[in-house]
């Protein structure tokens, strides 16, 4: 079955259609400026990604507080609030809608850097940090996770002045209290600062450095993985 996956961020939507084992096509756009643009460019995205196929199914990922198909708040999009996703589509197609951090969680466990590991801790490192859980196959929804740790401000002030090795030693200090807890098989990271050059060794040595145990790896979908873990959504 054909499924659209989105990614919803607050400068781009990306989305793929997914065949179930692969992206057999992929479209990316500006997000929106305001809250009917962003109805309208939506259903346009759906409509090109499936072509002349019809549309089956669809997932969507987005920043920030998820209830049902309801995007409740989003830190990145700032005209949204109380979001249904639901009337944009005709009540026929399935639909779903999850934490773009679960979303990624679920395509790098089931798909990528966390494939046959028992569990797995995802985190994403850009504008803000993504985290999310899973074991056994699936993804845990932990809704403290929705919400931006307190320290995220901090951590945009040390990324922005530019020296990876102060960031890298910030974010072992943040993260491990994180991590510990749920003592990850894998831990799989992506997200824009890992596009510095060696940044992932010096996270990885940091983190090593205190005490976490588990595989650190680099995500494997690229930025395709947050559409992917959306259409998964749909899989069973």
């Amino acid at each position: 079955m054909l499924i659209i996956g989105i990614d919803i961020g607050g400068t781009k939507i990306r989305g793929i259609l997914w065949d179930g084992k692969r992206v057999v096509r992929s479209r990316e756009l500006a997000t929106p400026k305001n809250n009917e643009y962003f109805r309208k460019k939506l259903v346009t995205l759906t409509d090109s990604l499936a072509g002349q196929n019809p549309v089956r199914a669809i997932g969507i990922g987005a920043a920030g507080i998820v209830e049902r198909t309801t995007l409740i708040f989003s830190p990145n999009i700032p005209y949204i609030g109380d979001f249904d996703f639901r009337p944009l589509w005709p009540r026929s197609i399935p639909l779903r809608v999850d934490n773009d951090a679960r979303c990624f969680a679920r395509a790098e466990f089931l798909r990528g850097a966390g494939r046959g590991a028992k569990s797995l801790f995802a985190l994403t490192i850009g504008t803000g940090i993504g985290r999310a859980y899973g074991k056994k196959g699936k993804i845990i929804k932990l809704k403290e996770f929705e919400y931006p740790e307190l320290w995220e401000g901090d951590y945009q002030a040390v990324r922005d002045r530019r020296d990876d090795e102060k960031l890298a030693s910030f974010l072992g200090d943040k993260l491990v209290p994180l991590l510990q807890p749920f003592e990850p098989e894998v831990i799989a990271i992506g997200g824009g600062v890992m596009e510095h050059p060696g940044f992932l060794q010096k996270l990885r040595a940091a983190l090593k450095a205190r005490g976490v145990s588990g595989k650190v790896r680099r995500a494997a979908l690229g930025r395709n993985a947050v559409a992917i873990g959306a259409a998964l959504l749909l899989r069973g």
